[in-house]
């Protein structure tokens, strides 16, 4: 009798979890990664998907943007480049400051404070400054992007170890395409001898299209 009830809850556990991972790549229809060159902003990155939708912040000190045009080195006429990375996400050890927690919807229930593991797979994406005359206000440049990678959203936390599988909301492959546009302010670099306009950066918006 013990052998058919660990049987039966093995079997449970089994096709609860294989019911949650996906096996085919969830389109990403909508939602934005809106990131400031500065701190990480709260609820600035958004995912929707036909099947789910999860928020959390992307951005600081340890993202892959924060030194992307900072210095004086994106002047006119020269070009810069926003990340070709994989990013991870989550709980995970070490600097793991991107997409950790946030809000999580999935067939219509909302649910809070959940946390966030795995990775998001960013090209390279290249910008070419044109050269400019005017020596002050706001630039803003556009190319498309894509992006895959893979999400597990568990209701606890712990690093060390597996998420439990009844705590599993959603794991499985996710993918994406749209616009990133970078906004940059035109700035005056004065190095002694000559005055030399260059781009500051404001932010870099990822907006998905279905």
């Amino acid at each position: 009798m013990r052998e058919v009830i660990f049987g039966f809850l093995f079997t449970f556990v089994f096709l609860y979890s294989t019911a949650l991972a996906q096996t085919d790549p969830v389109q990403i229809t909508g939602g934005r990664f809106l990131i400031s060159g500065g701190q990480a902003e709260s609820q600035n990155a958004r995912i929707e998907t036909a099947n789910f939708t999860a928020i959390s912040s992307l951005g600081g000190f340890y993202s892959p943007w924060y030194n992307i045009c900072l210095l004086p080195d994106c002047r006119m006429g020269t070009s810069f480049s926003i990340p070709g990375s994989q990013i991870y996400v989550g709980g995970c050890v070490g600097s793991c400051y991107q997409f950790i927690s946030g809000t999580f919807t999935i067939n219509g229930v909302t649910y809070q404070n959940v946390y966030f593991r795995g990775n998001f797979n960013l090209p390279q994406v290249t910008f070419q400054i044109p050269k400019i005359a005017r020596r002050k206000g706001l630039i803003r440049l556009s190319k498309p992007f894509t992006m895959d990678g893979r999400l597990q959203v568990c209701q606890v936390s712990d690093i060390n170890q597996n998420c439990p599988a009844d705590k599993i909301l959603f794991v499985g492959d996710v993918k994406g395409e749209g616009t990133v546009a970078v906004t940059a302010e035109i700035k005056i670099f004065d190095n002694g001898t000559a005055r030399i306009p260059y781009l500051l950066r404001k932010s870099f918006d990822y907006q998905f299209e279905p």
